[in-house]
């Protein structure tokens, strides 16, 4: 799903290499992201995409599952885990 948005520079400081951006999207939150600055080749709309929250946009419309209070687990980064992730009980 795609969501059509505007954005606004509402500051930008050169010395810390960012800036703010206001996204705004009919029915949705209008958020402040930090975003970098462009570099230089770079265009300002490919860093604005980069930094749009459209996915946390969605994630808010999207029901959640909330975990038992103290669930253990282990997470072997890089390895591709099949089904549901083993979990211990307290």
């Amino acid at each position: 799903m795609s969501i059509t948005y505007k954005y606004t520079i509402l500051s930008v400081d050169i010395a810390s290499r960012c800036m703010e951006v206001v996204y705004s999207a009919e029915g949705r939150q209008t958020m402040h992201i930090g975003a970098r600055l462009p570099f230089e080749g770079e265009s300002l709309e490919d860093v604005i995409i980069q930094y749009a929250p459209e996915n946390l946009w969605l994630s808010l419309e999207t029901p959640v599952v909330a975990p038992k209070v103290g669930l253990t687990g282990t997470i072997k980064p890089g390895v591709q885990l099949s089904g549901e992730m083993p979990v211990t009980e307290i």
